[in-house]
């Protein structure tokens, strides 16, 4: 065995380079984070395990409801509410049985009304179960350094967390900060670390889901009466004096009040002009509170996800290319297709048990793999391709070489049958004009008309079988297949005539002679295949069609006519192409007659005399047909008139009267003989 030349081995592995530098650029891009952001936003919004959210929860929103309630008398209070409405909110909560108040509203000022500041730290700090929003950078002004000093017994854990807003590059949240945050203060867990949130929905399907989601209004309103008698029992406005006088109010009764009883309550807005909506993957906008409360639920029933480290997926699509260049083309897309799945749903899947596995990577480098892959077999065929191309390109058509490239075992002796287009064709005059012109003329002259109607013939999809002198065969259908096998042939056959005509014009001025070609087209069921010994082989056709277009191309010298196409072909070509008929014909050692029409030119580009010649010919011969002599020999003339030396009008106008005269047998069919081949 030949070894493999180190050239040929090192092409061989050249596509790894582009392949591994493309998928290492492409991690290193931005694309590369949103394909990962958007696969996790749609993972999320339908996730393979549905999470549920924490039961013992529930959200109290700032909503148009609430707005609308307290814009009234006797309120008549506008956003953003004094701060005697939240106080109030935060005791109606307390005496609904809330477990816990978690407090979406940042107070980092002093409002005009210091009574009322007061009387909200007061309140705050009486209720244990009350966090309020902070940042890293400011305190709740109401729970100033000062005021928690001198209240410490308020204040022995936390009562406070973060609530900024972290969101990627896109601007919409799908991590949380959990350490010091307002859901991990909420949980009990302030430590807490954290991670991809792992969503409930959005609002509606919260809400739909079994937690309750409710209007602001009603605490509200009973906030307002149970501030004012607050107000009175707790003058100096002590935490401890609001604790006992908030002991003493009844629990508040209602279906309102029902639901948050026992439950942790996250308290936002989302009404129009509080300006507390975020972005977030399962919806476009949500209030900001949805996100802590998610965050929350993630913190109290298993945590969130966990992201696998870039890192991880770079090498996972490294993997992915080294297995394409070990496994090779064989099955590449089998195998693509099998990585797809498996890294695709690895990640979908993931969401649901608690870790992230971004995809895009190690589906990019899929991709990329299934593309190096294929462009190292595009050149191999290639390669190959070139090689069947030196052996056989010289000497045989290119579709049978094309043929040869796909299936080299199709070099072999054997056949099928197909239905095609024979194509032959002739000189007439080649004779007389060799006798003017040199050999090596005349050689180049041959080669130059051989030349042209080859790139006619190979323009329309012909099979060049074989030259043959000046005579040309062709087919058209075979090796390649052709829907339309019959046109093709009757346009090639008419772009042969121009050819000679402007070869003739040429002719005319230097030798003061022309040629003229006689083209026979036939179509129908043949043998193709390869045909000879181990020695030489040639791609033909034979059978019953073959020979009746070899016999057309002959019978133009009796009709006088260029181009003749059998009964078969000329069905085939139907209206695109005008023909006109002529006759049937039954050529030597065959019985059957077949209809036998002459191929004209195009449509619409026929000449006037053209035109004329037809219409008085196609009704006359028709009439013929049908035995209608003395109609057929009028309009016969007629054409005759217009197209003075057509051999075959004269030869029917003739006949037409000569039967008019003398009327045939009733068996009699217009079928003319030809005893020569």
């Amino acid at each position: 065995m030949t070894a493999p030349n180190r050239s040929t081995v090192l092409t061989r592995w050249l596509w790894l380079v582009p392949v591994v530098v493309a998928t290492a650029v492409f991690h290193l891009t931005p694309a590369r984070d949103a394909l990962d952001r958007a696969f996790f936003d749609a993972a999320s919004r339908r996730p393979w395990v549905k999470p549920a959210p924490p039961s013992e929860s529930a959200l109290v929103l700032v909503d148009e409801a609430s707005l609308t309630v307290l814009g009234r008398e006797p309120y008549a209070m506008r956003w953003p509410f004094p701060r005697a409405a939240f106080a109030g909110l935060i005791a109606a909560l307390d005496r609904a049985g809330a477990a816990r108040i978690v407090m979406d509203f940042t107070f980092f000022e002093q409002s005009d009304a210091a009574e009322q500041d007061l009387m909200l730290a007061a309140v705050a700090a009486a209720v244990p179960s009350v966090v309020l929003a902070r940042t890293a950078e400011r305190e709740p002004v109401i729970w100033s350094p000062d005021y928690r000093a001198r209240h410490p017994a308020f204040f022995t854990t936390p009562r406070s967390g973060r609530v900024e807003f972290m969101a990627d590059a896109d601007g919409v949240a799908r991590r949380y900060d959990a350490e010091a945050s307002l859901a991990a203060v909420a949980a009990g867990r302030a430590d807490a670390a954290g991670g991809l949130v792992r969503w409930y929905g959005g609002l509606e399907q919260v809400r739909t889901g079994g937690v309750p989601v409710l209007s602001a209004a009603p605490f509200l309103v009973a906030g307002l009466g149970l501030y004012e008698r607050l107000e009175a029992a707790a003058p100096e406005f002590r935490p401890d004096e609001i604790a006992v006088a908030l002991a003493g109010e009844p629990a508040l009764v209602g279906e309102a009040f029902a639901a948050v009883r026992g439950r942790t309550v996250f308290v936002g807005a989302n009404a129009s002009g509080t300006f507390d909506v975020k972005p977030i993957p399962v919806g476009d906008v949500e209030p900001g509170v949805l996100l802590h409360w998610t965050a929350w639920g993630n913190l109290v029933t298993g945590g969130f996800i966990a992201a696998w480290p870039p890192v991880f997926t770079l090498v996972a699509g490294l993997s992915v290319i080294g297995l394409f260049a070990w496994r090779g083309p064989q099955r590449a897309g089998h195998l693509a297709f099998g990585l797809l799945g498996v890294f695709v749903g690895l990640a979908y899947a993931g969401l649901s048990a608690g870790f992230y596995f971004a995809p895009a990577t190690p589906v990019v480098a899929t991709v990329f793999g299934l593309l190096g892959v294929v462009a190292d077999g595009f050149l191999t065929e290639q390669r190959r391709r070139r090689e069947v191309q030196a052996m056989f390109g010289s000497y045989v058509d290119p579709g049978v070489v094309e043929q040869l490239v796909r299936d080299p075992q199709a070099i072999r002796l054997g056949g099928e049958k197909r239905e095609a287009t024979v194509f032959f064709c002739d000189l007439a005059g080649f004779t007389d004009l060799s006798e003017q012109v040199s050999p090596e003329a005349l050689l180049g002259l041959i080669n130059r008309y051989l030349e042209e109607t080859s790139d006619c013939l190979l323009a329309h999809g012909a099979y060049i079988d074989k030259y043959i002198g000046d005579a040309v065969m062709a087919v058209f259908g075979a090796p390649q297949r052709l829907p339309d096998h019959a046109v093709a042939a009757g346009r090639a056959a008419l772009a042969a005539q121009a050819v000679l005509t402007r070869l003739n014009e040429e002719l005319s001025v230097r030798y003061g002679r022309t040629l003229r070609m006689r083209i026979g087209l036939n179509s129908g069921e043949m043998i193709v295949g390869n045909l000879g010994s181990e020695r030489k082989r040639n791609y033909t056709v034979l059978g019953d069609a073959v020979n009746l277009a070899s016999r057309l191309e002959g019978a133009n010298k009796e009709f006088g006519t260029a181009i003749l196409v059998g009964e078969e072909t000329a069905r085939r070509i139907g209206d695109a192409l005008v023909l006109r008929p002529l006759t049937r014909l039954r050529v030597k050692g065959k019985q059957r007659a077949v209809e036998v029409s002459e191929l004209v030119g195009v449509p619409g580009q026929l000449t006037p005399e053209q035109e004329a010649f037809l219409a008085a010919y196609r009704p006359a011969y028709a009439a013929y047909v049908a035995r209608r002599f003395a109609d057929a020999a009028a309009g016969l003339a007629e054409a005759a008139r217009r197209m003075p030396g057509d051999r075959m009008t004269e030869a029917l106008l003739a006949d037409a009267l000569r039967l008019a005269h003398t009327p045939p047998s009733p068996d009699w069919e217009p079928v003319l003989t030809l005893e020569s081949k």
